[in-house]
C-alpha cells in the first residue's frame, strides 16, 4: 500500500494500464485452449474428429484477437486523449 502512495496519481494510472496489458497473453491463451478443448470435446461426443477441434481451435483464435484489438483500441483512445490534452 505504501509503494502505491509513493507512486502518486499518474503512476498508479500508468501502474494500472500496464497491469492490463499484462492480460492480452492469458486472454490469447485461455482463448485458444479453451477452442481446441471444446471442439475436441464435441469431436468425441459427435464422431467428427478433426474437424470441430480445428473449428474451435478457429474460433479461439478469433476470440483472442479480438481481445488483443479491444486492447489495443482502448490504449490508443487513451493515448490521443492524453495528446489533446497536452496540446489544449
Amino acid at each position: 500500500m505504501l509503494m502505491l502512495k509513493l507512486l502518486g496519481r499518474e503512476g498508479r494510472k500508468e501502474l494500472a494500464k500496464a497491469a492490463g496489458a499484462s492480460t492480452i497473453g492469458i486472454e490469447m491463451g485461455l482463448a485458444v485452449a479453451f477452442g481446441y478443448l471444446g471442439g475436441h470435446w464435441l469431436d468425441e461426443k459427435l464422431g467428427t474428429s478433426p474437424y470441430l477441434m480445428y473449428l474451435g481451435l478457429a474460433v479461439g483464435f478469433a476470440a483472442g484477437f479480438k481481445s488483443l484489438y479491444r486492447i489495443a483500441s482502448r490504449y490508443h483512445r487513451e493515448t490521443q486523449r492524453r495528446e489533446t490534452q497536452r496540446d489544449a
